[in-house]
């Protein structure tokens, strides 16, 4: 298991901000939300957010309610960002399948997101 002595910040691309920072309580103590990304029609603020925030991402984790294009470039963005820097570590991009809040609402949401983090983080709830 890694111990987290503070939390670990992720960036979420999720549609309904509201939604996002109810599972950000959800992923406490081990995470938070360093941004909560509503819209995704340019990868420069995908880049943005890689570059300025402080501390830097630990990871990505993507919304059901986007697309596999949006997932796709997310992804290569930031291995694009990643790649050659000997200053931050592999970035871990995650995507909720569609439909998982649909089947399950925001209980389900969370486990996915939670059972997701675990398994790459090696975190216990």
């Amino acid at each position: 298991m890694a111990s987290t002595s503070s939390p670990i910040p992720l960036i979420c691309f999720g549609r309904h901000r509201d939604l996002g920072q109810r599972m950000e309580k959800a992923l406490q103590p081990h995470f938070i939300y360093a941004a909560i990304v509503t819209d995704y029609k340019d990868p420069a603020v995908l880049l943005a957010l890689l570059e300025n925030l402080n501390p830097r991402p630990g990871g990505v984790i993507i919304g059901g309610g986007f697309g596999g294009e949006v997932t796709r470039e997310v992804g290569t963005v930031v291995e694009a960002w990643t790649k050659g820097r000997e200053d931050v570590e592999k970035i871990p991009v995650m995507s909720v399948p569609p439909g998982t809040f649909e089947a399950g609402g925001p209980p389900a949401l969370a486990k996915w997101i939670k059972d997701e983090l675990a398994r790459v983080f090696e975190v216990e709830w």
